[in-house]
């Protein structure tokens, strides 16, 4: 069995009323994890605490491992190219001359990014282009467990179908654990080895789906299924609803 590199145990979190109820999930070395559920059910708040940024109220999360995180905004510097966007967290920890300048294209590489699209600053480049440059400047420090925030948020098809093909590509060449949030599921259902389906807020999982073996069709499918059955009533059973009158029969 795989080791488990990341693994939250019972979250509980609120604001001025609950967001996360009860979490618990795990991801394994060299695995990948999608996380779904309806829009503002508490995705990133989740995500922000798997990765060290808010603490949960109760509950608690082990990191085997360093952690990178990407999130839903690129989150560039506009004054910086981005190349010196991707360098930042390189000279942070001292890493100067060829030694970064060697490490920043290889990455760079990883991601799709030309070498001409490394001196744009963001405002010039377009929204794939952005998004891939925040994802090499989370690699290029080499993270062992990876967080994605909604990647594809915002890109059209190509961009989208060219940043999973990146990403695929980076996973088959590195045993980088990853977690995903995203409602783009086209995009993330091929890439994920399992899902988690959460409950509109405040947030518990519904359900764990494991992909491994299903082709994409069977993905969607088994995921869609999960989210319409978690989002619809469930009539009560016929105990519930004939319950009363069972013991008022018995009275009479």
């Amino acid at each position: 069995m795989a080791r488990v590199i990341l693994e939250a145990e019972s979250l509980y979190k609120s604001f001025s009323e609950p967001v996360l109820l009860d979490i618990s999930l795990y991801l394994e070395e060299g695995e990948v994890i999608g996380i779904v559920g309806p829009n503002g059910c508490g995705k990133t708040t989740l995500l922000r605490i798997l990765a060290g940024l808010e603490k949960p109220d109760s509950g608690k999360v082990a990191r085997r491992g360093r952690v990178g995180m990407v999130f839903q905004e690129d989150r560039l510097l506009p004054w910086k190219t981005l190349w010196e966007n991707i360098a930042l967290g390189l000279k942070y920890h001292g890493i100067r001359g060829q030694d970064l300048t060697s490490k920043l294209k290889e990455y760079a590489s990883k991601v799709g990014l030309e070498e001409e699209d490394l001196f744009l600053h963001p405002r010039k480049a377009s929204g794939g282009t952005r998004r891939k440059a925040a994802l090499a400047r989370a690699l290029v420090l080499e993270p062992d467990i990876l967080l994605l925030d909604e990647p594809f948020t915002g890109l059209d098809v190509n961009a989208r179908a060219s940043l999973r093909a990146a990403m695929r590509q980076i996973w088959n060449s590195s045993n980088l654990s990853t977690v995903i949030v995203s409602h783009q599921l086209e995009e993330l259902l091929p890439l994920a080895d399992r899902v988690y389906v959460l409950t509109p807020k405040p947030a518990r999982i519904a359900e764990e789906i494991d992909m491994r073996g299903m082709n994409l069709e069977a993905r969607l499918e088994r995921v869609k299924e999960a989210l319409l059955r978690m989002l619809t009533p469930q009539p009560p059973s016929e105990s519930e609803g004939n319950g009363n009158s069972r013991e008022e029969g018995k009275t009479k």
